[in-house]
């Protein structure tokens, strides 16, 4: 009997400690995302925690180590979501998830203040994220939902890409001055725009597409003849 109190104990202790870290972790992610990584400091990190700055050092063991675990944890989210895209082909890809989905929606400004302040980790999430868009759009076109495309995939892939995060970066230009909140676009003011563009193209002659593929073979020098972008490698 005293045995399993001991046992029961141990487990409670593992459990609060799990949610600790996790507050933290969820603590860090949304002040680092908000403040930059240089300006924010442990103690700021832990007083959104609600616990001391100690405790933060007794999980990580310092600022660095911390943020190391939340680009883990994003980019591990970000792959999960690109999974559940490319399986059940739901209308929004990766990307749509990150800025609307309310349970995973304040990744969406880490990723955003990751890209906008650059290094080595944003360098690698770019072709994390350029990869599981690809991923995604050869699913939709095996499925018969996405047209396939006359370029090379990956090109079109990054254009997505780019196009959605580059959308997110300038949300604060984009969004009402009213609006409160992490500057993620709103699904209502961009969703039926976007869903036409998409659906039925822009143009409404292909004279514009013809003269560019013409000038293109004149002067060989078209993505697709020099080998375009290789998967895992970054533009």
């Amino acid at each position: 009997m005293f045995s399993m109190l001991i046992m029961r104990s141990v487990s409670t202790s593992r459990e609060a400690d799990l949610t600790t870290r996790a507050r933290i972790r969820d603590a860090a992610i949304g002040y680092f995302a908000e403040h930059g990584f240089t300006s924010t400091t442990v103690r700021a990190i832990a007083a959104k925690a609600g616990v001391s700055p100690a405790l933060v050092i007794h999980h990580f063991g310092s600022k660095g180590n911390l943020r190391e675990f939340c680009d883990g944890y994003v980019t591990d989210r970000i792959d999960e979501l690109a999974r559940q895209s490319a399986e059940k082909l739901s209308p929004g890809d990766m990307l749509d998830q990150l800025a609307q989905a309310p349970e995973v929606a304040h990744l969406s400004s880490y990723v955003i203040r990751t890209l906008s302040e650059g290094g080595d980790f944003a360098d690698r999430l770019w072709v994390r994220i350029v990869d599981d868009t690809e991923a995604y759009l050869a699913a939709a076109v095996a499925a018969g939902i996405v047209r396939p495309t006359s370029a090379d995939e990956r090109s079109r892939a990054e254009l997505l890409a780019a196009f959605k995060l580059g959308a997110q970066l300038l949300a604060r230009y984009l969004l009402p001055p009213s609006h409160t909140g992490p500057p993620v676009l709103a699904a209502e003011r961009f969703t039926l725009p976007a869903l036409e563009l998409f659906t039925h193209g822009m143009y409404t002659t292909p004279a514009y597409l013809d003269a560019y593929l013409a000038q293109q073979r004149a002067t060989d020098s078209s993505p697709a003849a020099d080998g375009g972008i290789q998967k895992g490698q970054p533009a």
